[in-house]
């Protein structure tokens, strides 16, 4: 018998045992529902491992981005107005990434009270600076504030980070000033110089040095240069006019009237000439810078006229300062010095 009448034997024989042929069936099903079973928790159990993975890579990208953010906060100043604390503040991105700053908090830490301000919406690019002064300033209410309160603040990052706000040297310093006005003098800074004419041209003999301004030659034409630093809480840059002076003040002595003389604001150039004419003078805020009194007369009254104190003696030194601070007119009166003429 051949194989193949065998088997045709044999499967005859199956069809015909309907018991034996149900095994067979229901034996196939059973093996294709295990496979079937095994391939759907095998593909489940992937699909949750790349999800976790995809997660913990997320998590990882957004720590990392999180200790990427280096936002820096400057040249903070408060200004309570009624129960809203106005915060001036500078901030920097000196990161690689972008920061997006989402709320600013601050406590009045003498009353133990604090709030945060409105939502933000405060983008800083890579390398970005962003100044948030004058009407920029962010306000924050905090009822029974007071400007002689102690505050604290911080900015909060989208990320979560925290970049705190502390109150600068230049700040503190600027409130104190507040007593007399809104600029101050170095005094290590205050020098003099003897004026002399050169062709037709007066000079400032000895530029830039000059020479200790509190001891100063009588009956000579000198002109004194005066460093003076703008430290305005709202952080407006000053003009000066020609009608700004230095004036010296002489006791009575043996007579009841009193003896003055006065040295008038100049424009100097980097040749140590000094001009006829007169251009205004910004002061910005917080930069330190020079001017020079030099002129008998208000330059723009009459020209440059040199001047001197023509006395001898001990001397109490004025500075009257006249211009523009922001769009509102600038007065203000330095009794800062005293001299010794010889």
């Amino acid at each position: 018998m051949t194989t193949r009448s065998l088997l045709r034997k044999r499967f005859s024989k199956l069809m015909a045992n309907s018991k034996g042929f149900s095994s067979v069936i229901g034996t196939t099903f059973m093996v294709l529902v295990m496979m079937f079973l095994g391939t759907s928790v095998f593909l489940w159990t992937l699909s949750q491992n790349t999800l976790y993975n995809e997660a913990v890579k997320e998590k990882n990208q957004l720590e990392v981005d999180r200790l990427n953010e280096k936002v820096t906060a400057s040249g903070v100043n408060y200004t309570i107005v009624g129960d809203v604390v106005s915060v001036e503040v500078v901030l920097e991105n000196k990161g690689p990434i972008s920061v997006e700053v989402v709320s600013l908090w601050v406590i009045d830490a003498t009353i133990n009270r604090h709030n945060s301000s409105s939502p933000l919406n405060i983008n800083l690019k890579p390398g970005n600076t962003t100044y948030l002064q004058g009407s920029k300033a962010i306000n924050v209410t905090i009822v029974g504030s007071a400007s002689s309160h102690q505050f604290s603040s911080w900015f909060v990052t989208a990320r979560g980070n925290v970049v705190s706000l502390e109150r600068e040297g230049g700040v503190i310093e600027s409130q104190i000033t507040q007593g007399i006005g809104s600029v101050s003098m170095n005094f290590a800074s205050f020098i003099y110089f003897n004026v002399t004419k050169v062709g037709p041209s007066f000079i400032l003999e000895n530029y830039p040095d000059g020479g200790e301004g509190f001891t100063v030659p009588s009956g000579k034409d000198i002109a004194f240069q005066v460093c003076l630093t703008n430290l305005d809480p709202q952080k407006k840059e000053i003009k000066l006019f020609s009608r700004s002076l230095l004036w010296m003040l002489f006791p009575t002595g043996t007579s009841d009237v009193p003896h003055s003389a006065w040295w008038y604001i100049v424009n100097v150039d980097d040749d140590a000439v000094i001009a006829d004419d007169f251009t205004q003078i910004v002061l910005p805020y917080g930069a330190p810078k020079s001017f020079f009194f030099a002129s008998s007369q208000d330059v723009d009254d009459g020209g440059f006229n040199p001047s001197n104190s023509k006395r001898r003696g001990p001397a109490a030194v004025n500075l009257m300062l006249i211009g523009q601070i922001g769009t509102s007119a600038f007065g203000q009166n330095i009794p800062f010095v005293s001299v010794y003429v010889t």
